[in-house]
Parts: structure tokens; sequence; C-alpha cells
């Protein structure tokens, strides 16, 4: 505990006159009565400045407990991910839903939002195949900057794709129950920069669903898919 200077002075010892007292009558040992009556003095001003500051250390104390006090170690942190870690993606997998794929030679880029079975509940059976219901995908094309002049959609490239890599194409009949907006039937040119989204209604078995929807323009190499939950 610390003993300041002001502590020191704010309870003058009484003792000096009484020191003057015993260095007349013992005049034979004045240096070691001096010297004890010092050492009372010093101890009497330490156990004061004690009473007045008891939670208080010496600078000295103080310097040595800090010097002594171990650093704490800084924490180790693992470092994060960089871009340049992540796994590239698999031009094989199917995409989640929502996810947009752009061709091999850059000249459109497609998305698929939803597939919805059944719909248009109320139209007729498809081709009357016993057991068949419609079904439909949200889909959207837009037309890269590749071609100066464009590019052709049309519902032609989408199909649906099952677990036993049988796939269904689009229907090549209409009805007014279908999903609207429609994707293109036939043929349409999607300038530089523009898009098109619609739906697209397949004729499929009602006991089971598609594992994917498909995409497969002309010329390119992997047709992206897009997973059906």
């Amino acid at each position: 505990m610390s003993v300041t200077a002001a502590g020191i002075n704010r309870h003058p010892p009484t003792i000096p006159n009484r020191r003057t007292d015993i260095v007349k009558q013992k005049s034979i040992r004045p240096v070691a009565g001096s010297v004890a009556l010092l050492v009372t003095v010093a101890v009497a001003a330490t156990s004061c400045g004690d009473d007045d500051h008891p939670n208080d250390l010496s600078p000295a104390a103080a310097a040595t407990t800090a010097t002594s006090s171990p650093t704490a170690a800084a924490p180790t942190t693992s470092p994060s991910p960089t871009a340049s870690s992540s796994q590239p993606v698999d031009p094989y997998a199917p995409r989640a839903m929502g996810k947009s794929v752009t061709t091999a030679d850059g000249g459109a880029t497609a998305t698929v939002y939803a597939y919805r079975q059944p719909v248009a509940r109320t139209a007729p059976r498809p081709d009357e195949q016993p057991g068949y219901v419609w079904g439909a995908a949200d889909v959207k094309v837009c037309a890269g900057k590749t071609y100066p002049q464009g590019i052709s959609v049309s519902n032609g490239p989408w199909t649906l794709v099952y677990v036993d890599d049988t796939q269904i194409e689009a229907s090549s009949t209409g009805y007014n129950q279908f999903p609207e907006p429609e994707y293109p039937w036939g043929e349409k040119l999607l300038a530089p920069g523009r898009c098109v989204r619609g739906w697209i209604t397949f004729p499929v078995p009602g006991n089971k669903r598609p594992v994917a929807v498909e995409y497969a323009p002309e010329d390119e190499p992997v047709a992206p898919r897009w997973a059906v939950k």
C-alpha cells in the first residue's frame, strides 16, 4: 500500500520533542537514540498513512506489480475464407430455384423461379391420358450482348426431367386455364439486354413430380438444370 508525502504531513508526530529530552539526558548515546527515535517516527508516520489509504500501493510496489503481472495473450483467430478458396460450381449439378445461369457463349441468361403441380385443374386432361395432370414452370430468359441482332426464344428448349432420366416437353396445346403470363410458345426475337418471363405448362403424370427443370438451347454443351423440391 502506498504512503504519500501528503499522508505523512497530515499527522505530524510529537515524538521529536521527546527525542530532544532523551538526547540531553543520555548524551553518551546520542547517535543510537536518534536512530531509534527516527525509526519510531517513521513507523508511526507509516501507520498513520496506512489508516488513511489502506488499499493504496507504494509507487515502487505498484510498478513491481504492473511489471510482474502476466500479459494477456492475444486471442488467436482463424483466417476467414476468401473467394479464391470457394469451390467452383459444378455445371452438372442442379441449381436452386431463383439462381441464374448464363449460357456458354454468353448469348442468354436463364432463371427458373418455381414449379407447380397440378395447375389448370378445370382444363381438359392432357391428351385424355388417365392419371395425367398439368404442371407449370415459371421461367425467364434475358438476351446477352454476344449477338447484336438478339436471340430467338420459345418454350422448345425447356423440359422436365424425372428421376428415371425421362423428360417431358412443353404442351403443344394451350387452354385459357393455363397459368399466366405465359412464356412465348413460338419463336420470339429478344433484343440484347431484353428479358422475357412467363409460365410454361407441361402434361405430367399426377402420381410423381419431376426432379429438375432443364434449359437446353441449341449448341449448349451442358444444359443447366434447376432442382424441383
